[in-house]
């Protein structure tokens, strides 16, 4: 029978000290503050290096080494150096663990991910894009708010509500610990192919920690995930996106995405998850109580919100009734603005510029 040893502050260790599961206090001081190893929770050393907040393959596969992520405080970072702290035990592991199948079958394109999905490969996608949406937020912690040095105005992450984040943080390290997760845990999961050569980049990212959902593009893959809904609003978006444009705009993703991050701010109550040691040999798991789905009465202009936000670079060449840039924007703003959909509903064409 496995032991473990649970803490004062509720961090629970096996009996070889290895870190099962980080108490809330634990994760915020010692992970998001003070930077240890986001998996293991071990100080800085000189056996630490560096992790790629995107995979080194993907920058590798994307051809992105040299190009820029524009960060949340107007500042730029090229993609190769935009790296978190982490131990080299527990860099080699997650490479192990994620990055090696996941870059085989990415790199085979979107037919290739179906068929991973389908035979079997779909909690371990959900894993990894956990993984890239925390390591993603633990970089703020070390972006300043204002990128002018002169003014001390504290790290980005210092802003955030890091409860929802404490929970991504445990599913994406689950399975270095050999902590199991039930199915229920894992949220909707959006895959879309694009049409690659018509993108200007072959890499995207976008993402929203209040609606906890990520959007990834990778050549002809786009992915959605909404983390921490259990699939509630895969069920409420059914009607509304069963049939989407073929190929799909770049605008028009992010719209998808968008509608998925609005959905899931609507829910009323969110799962609560917990980690415990469940059956005679008291195995680690990840489970959640489900309240029954409340949906607040739809708001478009925060859809529009969202909308608008999400759109980053891609604003500048949004035309709406006429106008552009920060006007146009403003018009999307108020939630009654759609590439996806005319006035009557049906599905746009791909190549149209300006919403209804």
């Amino acid at each position: 029978m496995k032991a473990y040893v649970v803490e004062p502050d509720g961090t629970a260790k096996d009996l070889d000290g290895r870190t099962i599961f980080f108490s809330f206090e634990r994760f915020k001081n010692e992970v998001c503050q003070r930077g240890h190893c986001f998996v293991c929770g071990a100080t800085l050393s000189n056996r630490f290096n560096s992790e790629h907040v995107f995979p080194n393959w993907l920058l590798r596969h994307c051809g992105i080494h040299d190009e820029t992520l524009n960060l949340p405080n107007g500042a730029e970072a090229r993609y190769s150096t935009y790296k978190i702290s982490c131990c080299q035990e527990c860099n080699g592991l997650l490479a192990y663990i994620y990055e090696t199948p996941i870059s085989k079958v990415v790199m085979g394109g979107y037919d290739s991910l179906l068929e991973y999905l389908r035979s079997g490969g779909h909690e371990k996608v959900c894993g990894w894009l956990s993984l890239i949406f925390l390591k993603v937020h633990l970089k703020d912690f070390r972006n300043r708010i204002s990128p002018d040095h002169r003014k001390d105005n504290g790290m980005i992450g210092d802003q955030y509500e890091l409860s929802e984040l404490h929970h991504i943080h445990a599913v994406a390290r689950a399975a270095t610990a050999g902590v199991q997760i039930d199915r229920d845990v894992y949220g909707t999961l959006v895959i879309l192919q694009l049409d690659a050569s018509k993108k200007e980049t072959p890499f995207d990212y976008a993402d929203n920690l209040a609606g906890r959902t990520l959007l990834i593009q990778i050549k002809d893959i786009a992915l959605i995930y909404v983390l921490d809904d259990c699939g509630a609003t895969g069920g409420m978006l059914s009607e509304k996106l069963k049939k989407l444009p073929h190929p799909i705009s770049a605008i028009q993703l992010r719209e998808v995405y968008a509608r998925h991050l609005t959905a899931n701010i609507h829910i009323k109550k969110s799962p609560k998850f917990r980690t415990e040691f469940f059956g005679p040999d008291k195995k680690p798991r990840i489970t959640v109580d489900l309240p029954v789905l409340e949906i607040y009465d739809y708001e478009p202009s925060i859809f529009g919100r969202m909308f608008a936000g999400a759109l980053g670079n891609l604003a500048e060449g949004i035309i709406v009734d006429g106008r552009s840039g920060k006007e146009a924007l403003e018009i999307i703003a108020t939630g009654r603005v759609s590439f996806l959909f005319d006035e009557e509903g049906e599905v746009r064409n791909a190549n149209m510029e300006e919403g209804d």
